[in-house]
């Protein structure tokens, strides 16, 4: 991520694109927890009309490229929490049908995918 000592916040609508197209990722207000961009806070319909804005202090906007970054490694880490789970579970005598059933694929999915040592795996 970038060196700078002020993080972008994040519009609480930026992870749904599909609901708000034109999003503009950074906030510029608070409603009470919900922080907003500009664009979201016009198009609310219900969402804190009881609240009085705040404004956030002026920030740097949200670094897509940073977010694509950040995601990627949380989903690398997900993906070792689970393999390491997985692993714990195996050990401690669940069976990969059980296993499975958590995860919501066939046993013989969770085994493929599990079966052998994470360490190995890249």
């Amino acid at each position: 991520m970038t060196g700078s000592a002020a993080a972008a916040v994040r519009c609480h609508y930026a992870g749904d694109p599909a609901r708000r197209p034109h999003c503009t990722l950074t906030a510029e207000i608070a409603l009470g927890n919900v922080m907003l961009c500009g664009s979201c806070a016009r198009a609310r319909s219900t969402l804190g009309k009881g609240t009085t804005a705040r404004p956030l202090p002026p920030g740097p906007p949200l670094d897509v490229l940073d977010w694509v970054t950040s995601a990627h490694a949380a989903a690398a880490q997900a993906r070792r929490h689970l393999a390491v789970a997985v692993t714990r579970a195996r050990s401690q005598g669940s069976s990969w049908t059980q296993i499975a059933a958590r995860l919501g694929i066939t046993r013989q999915a969770a085994q493929q995918r599990f079966g052998h040592d994470p360490s190995t795996r890249a």
